[in-house]
């Protein structure tokens, strides 16, 4: 396997927050043996790497109705609905652009090669959730496109309101079920590819880079779903902050002192930026009372520039 494949596998995972997974066990072929992943044959390693490939554009997917959710709870009382006297009415965008990778995931990852337990039943159980939350989210962003909510004091308003809360809920919970149990699966494949790099070349530049982004995933992990969740747990933020630390450090440090190895048009703004969002969120969470909007507002600022991070690395790498 090549080394880009590892980055890969981190493209469209986003922050959200997680909780630690035992280590998974694969089945294994015929022999019915249980394999860890770093035990895996090769052939049986790349077919599990396309497997996690296509739930995690199915993950990326999902930000489309993480997104249009936040949107409409910027304006909306989520608690009594609309009224049609909002100071400003944004609407609610439409989801239709993440049905078909999510309906992929559903359809065709259960059937592949290795069986994931949890992760294929909430590939489904998403599919299922996005399928039917569709509809009423074209409904209400066509009827807030349309200024209806005039003519009828948002009484239809009201109704889609009471009708996509829950199957918004529903669907964030199958959202986070499957990230939670993917999460160690793509940590495990990552950890493979760095054994794999230090193995034939060394502590590289490309592995210093790697085990940052291996540690930024897992902070990244915390981040919510959505604007309504709850807020991250400090502790925890802290501990996946100093692991992030460390590797900064160790890479800063590698590349000073191997500047002829240093790819600087990759990651000289994108790695820093993403670093410097991670301390000030950590700043945010120290306060005794974090504000909620100034919070909200440095989640998204890093979500942001997480993704930043990863389409900057998978697309440099990509084209080596």
């Amino acid at each position: 396997m090549t080394s880009s494949a590892f980055l890969f596998t981190l493209a469209a995972m986003k922050s959200l927050p997680r909780l630690a997974v035992a280590v998974v066990l694969l089945a294994a072929s015929a022999a019915g043996r249980a394999q860890t992943i770093a035990d895996l044959p090769d052939d049986k390693f790349k077919s599990l790497v396309e497997k996690t490939a296509l739930y995690t554009k199915a993950l990326s997917a999902a930000r489309t109705v993480q997104k249009s959710y936040d949107r409409y709870a910027a304006w909306v009382d989520m608690k009594t609905g609309p009224t049609g006297k909002e100071r400003s009415i944004d609407g609610v965008p439409d989801i239709a652009g993440a049905l078909q990778e999510i309906a992929d995931a559903g359809a065709k990852g259960p059937g592949m090669w290795p069986p994931l337990g949890g992760v294929d039943g909430m590939a489904q159980k998403l599919a299922e959730a996005t399928t039917a939350l569709a509809p009423l989210v074209k409904s209400a962003s066509d009827y807030y496109a349309q200024r209806q909510y005039k003519s009828d004091g948002a009484k239809r308003g009201q109704e889609l309101h009471g009708q996509m809360l829950p199957m918004f809920q529903q669907f964030f919970g199958c959202e986070l079920a499957m990230r939670r149990e993917l999460s160690a699966v793509l940590e495990d494949i990552e950890r493979r590819y760095l054994v794999q790099i230090e193995k034939e070349h060394g502590k590289n530049y490309d592995w210093h880079l790697r085990s940052f982004l291996l540690a930024a995933k897992t902070l990244a992990d915390l981040l919510p779903n959505h604007a309504d969740a709850a807020m991250i747990e400090g502790g925890r933020y802290k501990t996946r902050f100093a692991n992030l630390q460390a590797a900064y450090t160790l890479f800063t440090q590698y590349c000073l002192e191997h500047p002829a190895e240093v790819q600087k048009m990759v990651l000289s703004t994108s790695l820093e930026d993403f670093f410097s969002a991670t301390r000030i969120l950590r700043g945010i969470l120290d306060a005794p009372k974090p504000d909620r909007q100034i919070y909200l507002a440095k989640v998204n600022d890093l979500a942001a520039k997480y993704d930043a991070l990863v389409q900057r690395t998978t697309t440099t790498t990509a084209a080596q």
